[in-house]
């Protein structure tokens, strides 16, 4: 891994078994990119999820990126028509999804909401309800 990429905030996922772990029943919280490097809004939101994904500790929630260009096998059961979409996934659930370039204060907001689900899980009815 060169230095460039482990000063990355977030993960290129770049095989099945990747994909499957985060999205296995103990994959946690997980924001999921689906981008290519010919999408004008792809790249134009690029610099805003590095940013927010270095505000978030990776064990609360992961920031992950799929080049459809490169592994497009990885976005098919995912039914991706466009790019970016961006998944919302708690524990292999997928929970939200947006199709086109989101701004950072709404992507940090939805990664929020992610991580306050996160910590609810678990706590039963009642602290779900009122936690």
């Amino acid at each position: 891994m060169s230095e460039a990429e482990a000063a990355k905030p977030y993960e290129d996922l770049e095989t099945i078994e990747e994909v499957e772990a985060l999205m296995s029943e103990e994959g946690g919280a997980a924001v999921l990119d689906f981008w290519s490097p010919t999408c004008g809004p792809c790249m134009a939101m690029a610099r805003d999820f590095e940013a927010v994904a270095g505000q978030f500790d990776a064990g609360e929630v992961r920031f992950c990126k799929v080049n459809t260009q490169s592994h497009g096998f990885l976005a098919a059961p995912f039914n991706i028509r466009a790019v970016p979409t961006i998944l919302f996934v708690l524990d292999g659930e997928i929970l939200d999804s947006v199709v086109g370039a989101m701004p950072a204060k709404r992507l940090g907001e939805r990664a929020e909401w992610l991580l306050r689900k996160r910590q609810r899980k678990g706590k039963g009815l009642l602290g779900r309800l009122f936690g």
